[in-house]
């Protein structure tokens, strides 16, 4: 893309008006009425003109040729861009801690918690409410919308114990107690291993913090709620006893209406088959190439970075997302995940179906007892409060696959909330433009889940 870009400069802004002014100087020739006069003053501007753009660097030239693509207002979240998590808390005037949590089979998670508003002194017998993002994501992505539109912080200031998560892999949770990240065994996980492993062990450390007595409240956006889901159906009975309330923000478990044309194209091209040829076993890392990319497109050509949202997540990106918002969120991403995620959700959208990890017939029948993989029980998930909250312009939880979740879990009593908003796209829940989205289901949470 970025090459297809640097030629369409190289033609739109050298060639083209190389060609322009051979015509002008033939057209100049023809004309046998023109002094001479006319004819020296017309080189000297031709030649002055030519100096000039000469003169100019070539990313200068870069620069003026996505210029208008970027808004030309100030953002006023440009300072959230190059923070750290941590200098973003603090900058909002609240305190943070970095907390380590070791899961059973070895990955060492990092999460951070926001002890309450900014005069709270303790807030361990507070009402706790945890934040799990979704794929390429990290806990970065909660709270890119500024203090009064990021969800944990309106929590915070209501003097709710607040942690914010972060899943295995991702940029900050690259340790185990056994492989290093350049090892195959490293990656061997999916979002079915966060639902057994990685909540559980987050769920279990915050109760050994919080001493409120009170289930936690559990915010997933996307494939934070795909490890939720998997995970409710593998272990329902703890889950049940932890959590009092799971919100589902663009909710993905069956992705059988995906409108997203990117990565439908990619599920039938078997891409992640060539990846992991070569070894490759880790997708969208955060280092400085990506970091470089993001940059590049946030600085010149966020046009181009709406058309890119626009063919993968969210219908709408420039209408539906506030652009200072996203400007920051995307300097935070990407975070990076496992290959093996990536086909897991392969696998989903070409099976129709929200199944587990397909190793293929004989690893198949030795796992799981049978050739193909079994889908995930939803029907074990019984009177357990659930929020299921999607948009009308989500490309990846599109509607008509969140109505059948809805349908599914609503044959158990589950669903107590469930609203396709219309002017809301997959991203739109960490950095809406309309943030008047919330405000029913806060009311709902502080009247109805919140300690009394």
């Amino acid at each position: 893309i970025l090459f297809n870009i640097h030629y369409y400069f190289i033609i739109k802004n050298i060639f083209i008006p190389k060609m322009e002014e051979n015509n002008a100087e033939q057209k100049h020739i023809d004309k046998s009425s023109s002094s001479d006069e006319e004819e020296e003053k017309e080189k000297e501007d031709k030649n002055k003109k030519l100096t000039e753009e000469e003169n100019k660097s070539y990313f200068q030239r870069m620069k003026d040729f996505f210029k208008g693509s970027k808004t030309e207002i100030e953002n006023p979240l440009a300072q959230d861009e190059d923070r750290t998590i941590e200098e973003i808390i603090a900058a909002k005037g609240f305190k943070f801690e970095k907390h380590s949590v070791k899961t059973e089979d070895g990955y060492t998670l990092i999460i951070y918690r926001i002890p309450g508003g900014k005069d709270c002194k303790d807030s361990s017998n507070n009402q706790p409410i945890l934040f799990q993002h979704g794929i390429f994501d990290s806990s970065d992505g909660w709270v890119c919308n500024g203090e009064e539109h990021s969800i944990p912080f309106i929590f915070a200031k209501n003097d709710f114990d607040v942690w914010i998560s972060n899943s295995r892999g991702n940029k900050y949770c690259k340790n185990h107690e056994k492989y290093d990240t350049k090892s195959f065994e490293f990656w061997q996980f999916s979002f079915h291993e966060m639902g057994i492993y990685d909540i559980p062990a987050v769920i279990n450390y915050i109760n050994s913090i919080n001493k409120s007595g009170e289930k936690i409240i559990y915010f997933g956006h996307s494939q934070g709620t795909s490890l939720m889901f998997s995970g409710l159906t593998q272990k329902f009975e703890f889950y049940k006893k932890n959590i009092k309330l799971f919100v589902a923000l663009a909710p993905v478990a069956r992705l059988a209406n995906i409108g997203s044309s990117f990565l439908s194209i990619l599920s039938k091209i078997s891409i992640h088959k060539l990846v992991k040829k070569i070894r490759i076993y880790e997708m969208g890392p955060s280092n400085k190439y990506t970091t470089n990319l993001m940059n590049f497109m946030e600085n010149y050509a966020t046009s181009l970075t709406n058309f890119f949202i626009n063919l993968c997540t969210d219908s709408n990106s420039k209408e539906c997302n506030d652009q200072n918002a996203l400007a920051v969120y995307l300097k935070h991403s990407p975070c990076g995940c496992s290959l093996k995620c990536l086909i897991h959700f392969v696998q989903i959208i070409k099976s129709k179906k929200f199944i587990y990890y397909d190793y293929k017939k004989e690893a198949n029948f030795a796992l799981y007892h049978q050739i193909e993989p079994p889908e995930y029980d939803l029907s074990v998930i019984k009177d357990f409060p659930i929020m299921l909250i999607g948009g009308e312009l989500d490309k990846l939880g599109t509607p008509d696959d969140i109505r059948w979740l809805n349908d599914e879990l609503s044959k158990n009593d589950n669903v107590i909330y469930f609203k396709i908003l219309p002017s809301m796209g997959h991203l739109s829940f960490m950095v809406a433009k309309d943030f008047s989205w919330f405000d029913e289901p806060f009311q709902i949470i502080m009247e109805k889940f919140s300690k009394k």
